[in-house]
């Protein structure tokens, strides 16, 4: 149930689910911010609040005056668990326009609101931020957005009522995000993405997360406006030119860098350097380019 504590969440036609998990019973500033942004792009936000028995105090007020609903919930099924949860809830059953987002990005570093009207100008049936063939063909389900009647499409309706709750991380990536993308194929859907994933050259046969190996160029195309939380975090591809993104950030946008302090203390394997083997073939790999050759020169 949610938060009864709050106004009552006024409904739109246009709804946004959130799935953030917090092993605190507050919210930071960096997931605020982009809840904000959200509302302002016209949605009504309701927030699955995994990990968190309940709300309190300013952060509470904070969403109440956004007019955003908040559903503390057990940690179970990650984000497509707590999406899950927000559907049987009821949370999108009068809207003709459903957005899945998560807290797993910082952002967005700009205005997120004319990004969603050009999208959604495009009458598409699904459309994500990112386009992807990591693994297998898909959009990248930390912002996605589908109408009603996709929603309602056998292939995709199988896909929600998988139980996610029952699956560890892996399993819910294949049968939840990959899943999702070959439900999109199989309904036959209109789709598109912010940032296509054209695959030219060495891309053609190993396959990348844009996230990663094109963080730089996913910020400066002014179409996604985030950056990995893994990333700055873990770093797990070993992107060399991850030492960057203070300044990429700042170039490419205005999301206070404390922000990300506060959430993340980088891991080890964040610095650790890869070979020069591996910086040779982010060079081919990457849209990066000019970074991708710097750290070949000089590892960062």
């Amino acid at each position: 149930m949610p938060d009864t504590s709050m106004n009552e969440n006024i409904r739109s036609r246009k709804v946004c689910l959130f799935a953030h998990f917090s092993q605190s019973q507050s919210l930071s500033a960096s997931v605020l911010h982009y809840l904000a942004q959200l509302v302002q792009c016209g949605l009504s936000v309701h927030v699955a609040l995994s990990g968190m028995e309940r709300l309190d105090g300013p952060d509470r007020e904070i969403l109440d005056e956004l007019g955003i609903a908040a559903y503390p919930r057990p940690n179970e099924g990650l984000d497509f668990g707590a999406w899950q949860y927000l559907m049987r809830t009821g949370c999108a059953d009068e809207a003709d326009h459903v957005f899945l987002a998560n807290d797993s990005v910082f952002g967005p570093i700009r205005d997120l609101a004319p990004i969603v009207a050009t999208m959604q100008s495009r009458g598409l049936d699904v459309w994500g931020m990112i386009e992807s063939h990591e693994i297998s063909w898909h959009l990248q389900s930390w912002f996605i957005c589908l109408t009603r009647a996709a929603l309602a499409r056998p292939a995709i309706a199988r896909v929600f009522g998988m139980p996610f709750t029952q699956m560890d991380k892996a399993e819910i990536i294949l049968h939840g995000e990959i899943g999702l993308g070959t439900a999109i194929r199989t309904e036959a859907l209109s789709w598109g993405a912010c940032l296509p994933d054209r695959r030219r050259g060495l891309r053609k046969l190993i396959a990348a997360n844009p996230m990663h190996v094109d963080w730089v160029s996913v910020l400066a195309c002014g179409q996604v406006p985030f950056i990995k939380v893994e990333l700055l975090r873990d770093n797990p591809a070993r992107i060399p030119w991850f030492g960057l993104w203070p300044e990429m950030l700042r170039r490419h946008g205005d999301f206070p860098e404390a922000w990300i302090h506060a959430r993340i203390t980088p891991a080890e394997a964040s610095r650790t350097t890869s070979s020069l083997r591996m910086r040779l073939l982010y060079v081919l790999l990457s849209r990066d380019r000019l970074q991708a050759l710097r750290s070949v020169i000089a590892p960062s």
